[in-house]
């Protein structure tokens, strides 16, 4: 897992880089300063749908109180954002 790289440039965003832009339509790369756009057709996005049924495998298995099933919920959902900055690969406009 790494952070993307500009569809221009070449080079590799940092975490922090990424995360600040990576909810604009339009994310500016640092280093050559051209506009690049997040590439909707990555293979595997729909990976982190695979969370929704552990995350009610575990509360059916476990048994948890309502706090429990928000606690885990809000873990899982934090896990999810931070993560995103990994995820992110970049196209050129018009692609």
């Amino acid at each position: 897992m790494h952070t993307p790289d500009c569809s221009y440039c070449g080079e590799r965003w940092s975490y922090g880089q990424t995360f600040k832009q990576v909810f604009k339509i339009k994310m500016i790369c640092p280093h050559c300063g051209k506009e690049n756009f997040y590439d909707a057709s990555k293979k595997g996005g729909w990976l982190p749908l695979l969370a929704i049924p552990i995350f009610l495998g575990l509360v059916i298995l476990l048994k948890l109180s309502s706090a429990g099933i928000i606690l885990i919920g809000c873990l899982l959902m934090i896990l999810h954002v931070l993560s995103i900055p990994y995820r992110t690969r970049l196209q050129k406009a018009g692609k």
